[in-house]
């Protein structure tokens, strides 16, 4: 047995303030299919630009605020992390960050299957109507539909 076994998520802070419990979903999509890919690290930029939860954000704001983010992904699994951001957000802001997390899923323009499985999840782990999540997933396809379509 090793020094650190059985300590995930033990001995560190576990407290989320409103912005990182955002995210934290977010970057929980992000992992899904176990690539992090340009395309998904312009989306949550984009995010941090245009959301009023992030734009008054310095920059090294924003970027600690994602390392926080990954930092409690990375001591937990993704649904501890997703249930624990429930708690601390609102219906309507578990809502925000579902939609951010469809936008990162759908940056790349390929939606996988374990990406598809994530999105699922975390909805119902954000406490969010199955209904309410697919129109929001149906909102973000349009969202990305291209010139040509």
């Amino acid at each position: 047995m090793g020094l650190f076994s059985g300590l995930r998520g033990k001995g560190v802070d576990q407290s989320l303030d409103v912005s990182t419990a955002v995210m934290a979903p977010v970057v929980c999509a992000m992992l899904a299919d176990g690539n992090v890919d340009d395309d998904e690290i312009r989306q949550i930029r984009s995010l941090w630009v245009w959301s009023p939860i992030y734009a008054r954000n310095s920059a090294e704001q924003d970027e600690e605020i994602i390392l926080r983010a990954l930092h409690f992904v990375d001591e937990n699994v993704a649904e501890a992390v997703c249930r624990r951001a429930a708690t601390v957000l609102s219906p309507g802001l578990r809502e925000t960050a579902f939609i951010f997390a469809t936008r990162v899923v759908f940056a790349d323009g390929f939606i996988g299957a374990k990406e598809q499985e994530a999105i699922s999840a975390i909805a119902g782990w954000l406490e969010i109507d199955e209904r309410r999540a697919r129109t929001m997933v149906e909102f973000v396809s349009i969202m990305q539909h291209t010139a040509a379509s």
